[in-house]
């Protein structure tokens, strides 16, 4: 196979240097490397593939060879011998030295990827660099004439920031061990590091507690991870250079606590585990020292689980209601001078933070948690926007950013790479407080079986922007263009995105069959942002996650591409090829009504599409109408019906919107 064969068509990136740059054809990379030479020829990966440690001994090293060889068999299909062999082999691993037992927060991650036609070798101060060049190898590992291959290349890589990470809600909707490991798997694929585990919440407090044992035995269902679980996670994602920062919630978001110590609130019980959405009232009862005696002992035990340094105390959505309402608090805050329940709360988290550093470790809030005068050594990650993130750093606070990076909402893969994780106006030397970003993945609309849907490949996206260097990460065309072929790599690391997709697709479409269902949804994409909540208020905790909605990707890819395929068109009316590609796809979308009809009734996932499907026929027939008057440069038909059609088609129903009206308007206004 030749390398041309591997990489993306027209894109070219400055590989970065020290003191010079120089241009390199990509290969469909993600994250992009730092700095990266191709040269000619390529190195077979075939049954014979075999790899070679070389260093200091360690078992984290034995265990990255290990992944690599299982990904290079999932991937091209076949036997590999694998195993580590004493040398003679087509990959060595070369450490000068050995990884601690768990991830430090600012590990050398850099590493040097050489292939040449006769042998390849990754280069890298520990295992956990050797983590990251083997994501890269075996991304660069494709299919052509002579098999699969890898092109001989130089790379020399390193992060831009060090604290990449994906934060995994567990708490409204359980997440199974294999479902984290999983996550953890394909976390690696694409160089993120940190685990963010957010364990317990109002639906839920998912880890055992040998000293408060109500915790989970009240507060979970039954859906908890035992303790041995927790430690078999934590040497899972460190044999793949992953660290685990827990999070506990407090003193809002904490009504799943409260069910088995109801002594905690500021309210008398009973509760119950929160089944709904939103932010509810119940919060820990700052004012009493019992809460702290309580904490104490609970963080003093979770900080002994959980190894890392930085322990998370949540500290978002407070709103003060419960405290308000009693006269305890109240005249507490009147005897301590604290004029409102925000003062309040920023002296729990004052003594909460000082409980975690007693333990030995660094708290983490979010930014709610900067309205208090906090010690230095506590980091504030920004759910809300980038300048709380500036703002924490003007006030000598290190901060990671999630504003721009929640996955869950939906947003397109463009949007999340458009964010950069550093603050614009941030003034100079304030630039390594910011430690990086979060991709996040609140599972009020997630579950085990849609998970990857909504994660993988976006995440990757979110990867690249807090690895690769800034002035990488700006083009989205070829952006977009790596992310079909990284998509692919994904699926074969194990994600479920398209397994899951196919598998839901078919519940949903049941006799009608997937064939009946599948134009309408490549048409449409799920309501963005925090709208699916306005549109289902009554969703609960038990509501299924099984309609159309929940089985499609964020972003369609279809629709993206022939939103392109009409922008060429609109450019360049005689533009056959063009015109073709428009029109072919409009008549599939066009067959949406007719295929799910004789099913309307069907069953209810099927009932509830009969009005989108209609709609996204009359919206197929005014854009081959608006296609065709673009294309002869004759006057539309009937403009007015059209723009009727446009507007039905703002509200298609079932918690959807069509990914392709922007497109067909554009149709629309381009016909005269």
């Amino acid at each position: 196979m030749r390398l041309k064969a591997l990489l993306v068509s027209g894109v070219t990136l400055m590989a970065a240097s020290v003191g010079s740059a120089a241009h390199a054809q990509q290969a469909a990379l993600m994250p992009l490397p730092a700095a990266m030479s191709a040269g000619t020829g390529q190195l077979l990966v075939d049954g014979g593939f075999t790899v070679a440690l070389a260093g200091p001994a360690d078992p984290h090293l034995t265990a990255a060879a290990q992944t690599l060889i299982q990904r290079l068999a999932a991937k091209t299909g076949q036997f590999l011998a694998g195993a580590p062999v004493p040398k003679g082999a087509t990959l060595t691993l070369i450490v000068t030295g050995v990884s601690a037992a768990v991830p430090a927060p600012k590990e050398d991650e850099a590493y040097t990827l050489t292939v040449t036609p006769t042998g390849a070798s990754i280069t890298a101060a520990t295992s956990i660099g050797i983590n990251r060049g083997i994501a890269t190898f075996a991304q660069l590992v494709a299919n052509g004439p002579q098999g699969w291959a890898v092109p001989v290349v130089t790379i020399h890589d390193q992060p831009r920031f060090p604290w990449r990470g994906l934060l995994l809600d567990v708490s409204r909707h359980f997440m199974p061990i294999a479902t984290v490991a999983r996550t953890i798997d394909l976390m690696q694929a694409v160089k993120l590091n940190v685990l963010h585990w957010h364990l317990a919440d109002n639906q839920g407090f998912r880890v055992e507690s040998k000293v408060f044992p109500r915790l989970h035995q009240l507060g979970s269902d039954g859906d908890f991870y035992t303790q041995d679980q927790v430690r078999q996670v934590i040497r899972y994602a460190a044999d793949r250079g992953i660290r685990v920062v827990p999070e506990f919630d407090m003193p809002g978001h904490t009504t799943a606590w409260l069910v088995g110590y109801p002594e905690l609130a500021s309210a008398p019980g009973p509760y119950a585990i929160e089944r709904h959405w939103g932010v509810f009232d119940p919060a820990l009862d700052p004012t009493r020292d019992s809460t702290y005696q309580f904490l104490d002992r609970l963080v003093g035990e979770m900080t002994a689980l959980f190894p890392d340094p930085y322990f998370h105390i949540g500290g978002d959505e407070v709103n003060g209601e419960q405290w308000k309402a009693s006269p305890a608090v109240q005249a507490y805050m009147k005897a301590h001078g604290l004029k409102d329940t925000a003062a309040l709360q920023a002296l729990f988290t004052t003594k909460v933070q000082a409980i975690v550093a007693r333990h030995g470790k660094h708290a983490i809030g979010w930014d709610e948690i900067m309205d208090g005068d906090m010690p230095k050594d506590v980091v504030v990650q920004s759910w809300r926007d980038a300048e709380s993130l500036r703002k924490a750093a003007l006030a000598g606070h290190a901060g990671i950013l999630s504003a721009p990076y929640y996955l869950d909402l939906s947003w397109p893969a463009g949007r999340h790479y458009a964010a950069d994780p550093m603050p614009e106006n941030l003034p100079a030397g304030l630039e390594g407080l910011i430690l990086g970003g979060e991709a996040c993945a609140w599972s009020e609309r997630l579950s085990p079986e849609n998970l990857d849907i909504r994660l993988w490949p976006r995440a990757a996206v979110v990867a690249e922007k807090l690895w690769s260097p800034k002035n990488m990460t700006g083009n989205v065309p070829a952006m977009y263009a790596r992310l079909a072929t990284v998509a692919d790599d994904l699926a074969a690391a194990g994600s479920r995105h398209r397994a899951a997709n196919e598998a839901m697709l078919a519940r949903v479409a049941g006799p009608a069959g997937v064939g009946a269902v599948r134009p309408l949804a490549q048409a449409v994409e799920p309501l963005k942002d925090y709208n699916r909540s306005a549109r289902r208020p009554d969703a609960v905790q038990s509501t299924p996650l099984n309609r159309l909605v929940d089985a499609i990707p964020a972003e369609s890819a279809v629709a993206r591409e022939f939103g392109l395929a009409v922008d060429r068109l609109i450019a360049h009316p005689g533009d056959t090829v063009a015109r073709t590609q428009v029109r072919s796809q409009l008549e599939r979308w066009q067959t949406a009504g007719t295929l799910l009809a004789p099913y309307r009734q069907a069953t209810p996932l099927l009932a509830e599409l009969a009005g989108p499907a209609a709609k996204l026929t009359r919206l197929a027939e005014v854009g081959l109408a608006a296609a065709d008057a673009v294309a002869t440069d004759q006057p539309l038909a009937d403009r007015a019906a059209a723009e009727k059609t446009l507007a039905e088609a703002a509200e298609p129903g079932a918690e959807l919107e069509f990914a392709i009206l922007p497109a067909v308007t554009r149709l629309v206004k381009a016909a005269r």
